[in-house]
């Protein structure tokens, strides 16, 4: 039987959530959505300039309503806060509270150890060569996102 790359990503996919999932359970990690890790790390690798909910949007290409969510629930869990900004009371920057830097850190060691496991008995040119082949899938699907796009063809709004 023919392989799939899209079903082999799949599976991997599957299993390195499942792992991680396992591994925050065991620890004292409070655990989060994908989509809400991913916003505590851009606002942890952000922490020096000033992010604000469209900023989010943008960054992630979601809705006003669903980054309006998603901030309510962190902010309710104690790992975001939302505080004026001094050159325009309207608006509110997002940051990561104390809590929520810990938090990510945790995430972050965890991580890092997945990947030790992930990589494991594979040489440096493997790894360059998956890096490489990863990049042209990325490629290829961007292509065909934007021919779909430039050809009228009706494409989900999150392709």
């Amino acid at each position: 039987m023919k392989k799939s790359v899209g079903s082999e990503i799949h599976m991997l996919n599957h299993m390195i959530k499942r792992n991680l999932i396992c591994h925050v359970n065991a620890t004292s990690i409070d655990e989060i959505t994908l989509m809400h890790g991913w916003i505590m790390r851009y606002l942890y690798e952000n922490r020096d300039h000033d992010i604000f909910q469209k900023d989010i949007e943008k960054t992630f290409s979601i809705g006003r309503s669903t980054v309006t969510n998603i901030i309510q629930i962190l902010e309710k869990k104690g790992y975001v806060r939302r505080e004026f900004v001094e050159h325009d009371a309207r608006l509110k920057k997002v940051t990561l509270s104390e809590k929520g830097v810990q938090n990510h850190e945790k995430m972050e060691e965890l991580i890092a150890k997945l990947d030790a496991v992930i990589e494991e008995g594979l040489s440096k040119e493997e790894l360059e060569l998956f890096f490489h082949v990863a990049e042209k899938i990325r490629e290829n699907l961007i292509k065909q996102k934007l021919e779909c796009k430039k050809g009228g063809i009706a494409c989900l709004e999150h392709c």
